[in-house]
């Protein structure tokens, strides 16, 4: 359970990343992994992993299954030792510091709460185990409950609430202790869609509200998307990219990255000419079209990212525009789902939003469709 870390020596506050409000005092401590290795007989599930994150970040490891994020978080609570490398908590290696003294509120996929206890017996507890008076922990309690929208539910046990309400309660004996990092390995992934957003949106609400660093694992993309400052992509034991979550899904660095995170149409392309900053190119279609890039040095082909919400569809032909005869078309409430194959072979998969002036396309017309340089993104 959380309680305060009697080791930590003061250091002085870092500036949280953008958009946190900096103005707001941050109590979250710096996390940093250095050539972390975890190894299973022959079999490596983190492999050399650093990572850095700041005082009061909300990171979100992300990656299916299998690629090493729970195993860096159990690492990081000490659930788990780690084979090479260090962890360091504001600066400081946690090596030989046991699970309950690293000072974490951990938030799990099952919520693990006491079923014989009330909801403010399952959020006290943690200030029980640290010896906290009866008046402050009341206090603290309320609080915590006031700000989980708890409340009026603090007499009732576990079986009479709701999967999202113990999943709130959850998060409230993680948080009670006010802990400087607060782990959560996968906690909505239980819930309903509509349930796991309104979460999400509530767990966002509350890291702006008490500064803890926060830890988030997950594979669900949306998740990561709308929750994080930065995202750490995973793939078998590897950190492939980190970024912000617009950096992640609108420049991806590799095919893996952008193939995981969102929809994508991953075009092969000639390159026919490259400014440094943009390319244009020649799909196998024909469609001449500029993208976006960082490589100001590559030649020949390229591949180039197009997500599916970026695809214009055209009344008639333009001169920007490519032909697509469509093989399949959905309507899916606010999104028309498109797929269309070009002279050159290449399937697009298109979504765009629906209006009263726009019908759903039948199979096998055909359709005209053009993007921007600002749409589309060459992978490294």
């Amino acid at each position: 359970m959380a309680e305060t870390l009697a080791w930590r020596k003061p250091r002085q506050r870092m500036a949280p990343p953008a958009p946190r409000q900096a103005s707001r005092e941050m109590i979250g401590s710096s996390i940093s992994m250095r050539s972390v290795v975890k190894t299973y007989g022959a079999f490596c599930a983190a492999d050399r992993i650093s990572l850095d994150v700041e005082p009061g970040e909300f990171i979100t490891l992300l990656g299916p299954s299998g690629s090493g994020k729970t195993t860096l978080l159990n690492l990081l609570a000490g659930f788990q030792t780690i084979d090479g490398g260090e962890i360091l908590i504001d600066g400081r290696s946690i090596a030989h510091v046991p699970t309950h003294r690293r000072g974490f509120g951990m938030v799990f996929q099952s919520y693990a709460l006491f079923p014989n206890m009330t909801v403010s017996q399952n959020v006290a507890f943690p200030l029980r185990m640290a010896g906290v008076d009866r008046a402050t922990s009341d206090r603290r309690v309320a609080e915590t409950l006031e700000m989980m929208r708890l409340s009026d539910h603090a007499r009732k046990t576990p079986f009479e609430m709701s999967g999202g309400q113990q999943q709130r309660v959850a998060i409230a004996r993680a948080i009670v202790m006010r802990p400087k990092v607060v782990l959560m390995d996968e906690p909505l992934s239980a819930l309903d869609r509509r349930l796991r957003e309104s979460i999400q949106i509530e767990i966002r609400a509350l890291h702006q509200t008490i500064g803890s660093t926060i830890l988030f694992v997950t594979h669900d993309q949306s998740e990561a998307l709308t929750m994080s400052d930065r995202i750490a992509v995973m793939d078998k034991g590897h950190i492939i990219q980190v970024g912000r979550p617009v950096d992640i899904y609108r420049q991806p660095q590799s095919r893996f990255v952008a193939s995981f995170v969102g929809e994508s149409n991953l075009i092969e392309a000639e390159i026919l000419e490259n400014r440094g900053g943009t390319m244009r190119l020649r799909s196998r279609s024909g469609l001449v079209f500029d993208a976006q890039s960082r490589d100001a040095s590559a030649s020949g082909t390229a591949t180039v990212l197009v997500r599916p919400e970026r695809i214009a569809l055209r009344e008639t032909a333009t001169a920007d525009s490519v032909a697509a005869t469509v093989t399949s078309a959905l309507f899916m409430g606010e999104t028309l789902r498109i797929e269309a194959e070009m002279a050159g072979g290449e399937t697009l998969l298109i979504r765009c939003q629906d209006t009263a002036a726009r019908s759903l396309p039948q199979i096998g017309s055909r359709i005209h469709v053009s993007w921007g340089a600002q749409d589309c993104w060459v992978l490294a």
